[in-house]
C-alpha cells in the first residue's frame, strides 16, 4: 500500500551507525560516510558574487573624512565586506578592497606586514605612496605596489581631497595564522625624505599602461588582457597577488570564463555588465565587484570601450599547481 500522503518513509538505521559514533567519539572520523563532502567533485564557493556602487560608496567616503582624523587611525580606509563570510572583512576568498580617504596634508603613519597589497590611482592625483624609500606619484590609472614586508605610508601633497582603490591579501595570510606586522613613528620625519629615483620597481604608470591596451590584440575570451608583470622576474607583480589590466571593446561581449583563482574587478573607466553565474550585474566608473573562484563569469562594455583593474590571488594557485581555467 502506497504511504500516506505527506509522510516520509521512515530512514532505516545504518548497519555501521553504532561504529561511527563511536569513532565520532575518539576524535576519528570515518571515510566512507563522508567522502563526497571531503573530496567534492569540483570546487564550490560559499560566496555569491557582489557588487559595490561608487554612488554608494562616496558619501561614506565624505564622512570618514570629515568625521575621522588620520592622527587617530592606523590608516582612514574603507573595506569592502561581503556579508557571505559572517562579519569577517573580506571582500571575496582569499581578497579584500578598499578605498582610502586623504584629506589635504594628510599623512597615513608607515608600517609594513606579510601581507600584499597593491593601490590604484582613482582619484588620487597629487597624492604619494613611500615604499622602501622610493616616492610613487599616484597619477591617474597608476598602479603601486606595497610587496610584502616592505615599509610604506601615504601623503596627500595637494591642496584636495585624494581618494584610492586598495586591494590585498589579508584573508589569505590571516588564514593561514602567518601575518606580522609591524608599526612605524609616527614622528618619523626621516620616512617622507625620500626621491622618486627606483620607483618604477613599484609604480606602473596608468598611462603606458593605456597605451599598451590600445596596441593589445583580443584574447581567447575576446577580451584585451594586460598581466602586470614584475620588473625583474617578468612574472606575477607579487608570490601572491597578481593584477590584470582589462579593455572591453563596445559590441563585444566576451565568452564564458570560470578559474580555480578568485577576483575583485574595479571599473577604470566606462560602464557595462557582467553576468556571473546567475546574476547579472551592471556597472559603471569605480564600482567593485568580486568574481569568486570557479564561477563562469561574462563581460559586456555599453555605449563605449571599458576599462576594468582585475586583482586576483591566481601567482598562489600557479605556485601550488591548482590552477585551473575553462571557457565556454
Amino acid at each position: 500500500m502506497a504511504a500516506a500522503m505527506g509522510k516520509a518513509e521512515p530512514v532505516a538505521p545504518r548497519a555501521d551507525a553504532p561504529l561511527i559514533a563511536a569513532l565520532e567519539a575518539a576524535n576519528i572520523h570515518p571515510l566512507w560516510d563522508r567522502y563526497q563532502k571531503i573530496t567534492p567533485l569540483a570546487p564550490r564557493a560559499g560566496d555569491a558574487p557582489f557588487h559595490w556602487r561608487w554612488r554608494d560608496l562616496e558619501p561614506f567616503a565624505e564622512r570618514a573624512a570629515r568625521e575621522v582624523a588620520i592622527e587617530d587611525v592606523e590608516r582612514r580606509a574603507l573595506i569592502l565586506a561581503h556579508p557571505a563570510f559572517g562579519g569577517a572583512t573580506q571582500s571575496t576568498s582569499n581578497l579584500l578592497a578598499a578605498f582610502t580617504v586623504l584629506e589635504p596634508g594628510d599623512r597615513a603613519v608607515p608600517h609594513r606586514h606579510t601581507a600584499a597589497a597593491i593601490r590604484f590611482s582613482t582619484r588620487a592625483r597629487g597624492a604619494l605612496t613611500i615604499v622602501n624609500g622610493r616616492r610613487c606619484e599616484m597619477q591617474e590609472g597608476d598602479l603601486v605596489l606595497t610587496p610584502p614586508y616592505c615599509w610604506h605610508g601615504h601623503i596627500n601633497e595637494s591642496g584636495h581631497r585624494t581618494i584610492w582603490f586598495d586591494a590585498a591579501n589579508m584573508p589569505l595570510i590571516c588564514g593561514m595564522d602567518a601575518n606580522f606586522f609591524e608599526p612605524g613613528r609616527r614622528d618619523d620625519a626621516e620616512f617622507w625624505k625620500v626621491s622618486d629615483a627606483g620607483s618604477a620597481l613599484y609604480r606602473y604608470p596608468g598611462e603606458a599602461t593605456r597605451a599598451q591596451l590600445d596596441a593589445a590584440a583580443p584574447g581567447a575570451d575576446g577580451a584585451k588582457w594586460l598581466r602586470y608583470l614584475h620588473r625583474e622576474s617578468g612574472g606575477a607583480v607579487m608570490p601572491t597577488l597578481d593584477c590584470y589590466a582589462l579593455r572591453l571593446q563596445k559590441g563585444d561581449a566576451t565568452r564564458p570564463r570560470r578559474t580555480t583563482w578568485n577576483a575583485i574587478l574595479l571599473v577604470v573607466r566606462g560602464e557595462g555588465r557582467s553576468t556571473i553565474g546567475e546574476r547579472t550585474i551592471e556597472w559603471s566608473r569605480e564600482d567593485v565587484f568580486t568574481i569568486p573562484h570557479w564561477s563562469f563569469a561574462r563581460h559586456e562594455a555599453r555605449g563605449g570601450d571599458a576599462d576594468l583593474l582585475v586583482v586576483t590571488d591566481r601567482s598562489v594557485y600557479e605556485r601550488l599547481e591548482l590552477a585551473r581555467e575553462e571557457l565556454q
